[in-house]
């Protein structure tokens, strides 16, 4: 969270035993825990938010100390860490239904530039099960569910920090390599409206134009008109600015006005939702499966092999 200038990074976890935990760290990477566990989440979310009101930023800040600054926690994964997070998310276990990292660090984008602060406890279960968000992840064993975990928070964080600081410099994974694509992305990100669909609906029939990549890219519709117009690129360049767009209006909302009336109830008023049917129909591209070129090999060996050039899948 970033209030007058001044970052603090809130964790929120759960205690084994139906409590959530609640720390505040700050840039120096000094930290502070609450003593009693909170019933929910969003409790103890509320706590934090309720302090900054009250009391201000610097309550929570402390003095400069030799731990490590929280540039370090907040810093992006590697490419070695992506690639760690992917090949778990694409396992055997858990390909059918999870995320890949393309299609997370979307979805978690549009949280983190959405209308409100979604807690994890709403997100990470479509993170697993992108279709129901029912499905858990398959771990081998709690070493690996707590690296894994570990990974998923540092992109939320890295994403979250870099619209907070430098909004222009954000660049989406998909240009890293063609295994992370651009259709993928968009779909994550189309698929983070569901915690506010009213709010995002009313943005994007607002402004049409900041929304047109995403649906160009991250649609059945949208994809076939892309691949008839041979614009891809286009589409994908287009991305960036929509976003800094997207979330300069965002955060004047937030600013403005107060967290009830960025709810779905304000924003529904019994009307109608208009918001088009924007996720994907067709079944995910294992990477077991045959390449949708054509080509005859699997898809981890042709367009999602690493090297070749971004693209829409």
């Amino acid at each position: 969270m970033t209030r007058d200038g001044k970052t603090v990074q809130v964790d929120i976890y759960g205690d084994g035993e139906g409590g959530w935990l609640l720390e505040v760290i700050d840039e120096y990477g000094n930290s502070s825990v609450w003593d009693d566990p909170f019933a929910t989440d969003q409790g103890a979310l509320d706590e934090v938010l309720k302090t900054i009101s009250e009391e201000g930023i610097d309550s929570l800040i402390g003095s400069p100390s030799e731990r490590l600054p929280m540039t370090v926690l907040n810093q992006s994964l590697s490419e070695a860490e992506l690639v760690e997070l992917d090949e778990f998310l694409g396992s055997e276990a858990n390909e059918d239904t999870a995320m890949d990292v393309s299609t997370l660090e979307g979805f978690l984008t549009a949280i983190a530039i959405g209308p409100r602060m979604v807690p994890p406890s709403e997100w990470l279960p479509w993170v697993w099960d992108l279709e129901e968000g029912k499905a858990e992840a398959d771990f081998e064993n709690e070493a690996q569910a707590s690296q894994t975990m570990s990974l998923i928070l540092r992109l939320y964080n890295s994403v979250n920090t870099t619209f907070n600081t430098d909004p222009a410099s954000f660049e989406p994974i998909f240009w890293r390599a063609i295994q992370w694509g651009a259709a993928e992305w968009s779909e994550g990100f189309i698929t983070g409206f569901m915690f506010n669909e009213d709010a995002w609906s009313l943005l994007s029939i607002g402004q049409p134009t900041w929304f047109t990549p995403f649906f160009r890219l991250g649609t059945d519709e949208g994809i076939d008109l892309t691949k008839s117009g041979g614009d891809a690129e286009r589409w994908m360049n287009e991305i960036e600015p929509s976003l800094v767009r997207i979330h300069a209006y965002w955060k004047e909302k937030r600013v403005n006005q107060p967290a009830a009336l960025l709810s779905d109830d304000y924003h529904h008023r019994g009307r109608q939702k208009e918001f088009p049917q924007v996720v994907r129909g067709g079944p995910k591209i294992g990477r077991n499966e045959p390449c949708p070129c054509g080509s005859g090999k699997k898809f981890k060996k042709c367009c999602g092999a690493n090297g070749a050039p971004p693209t829409v899948h």
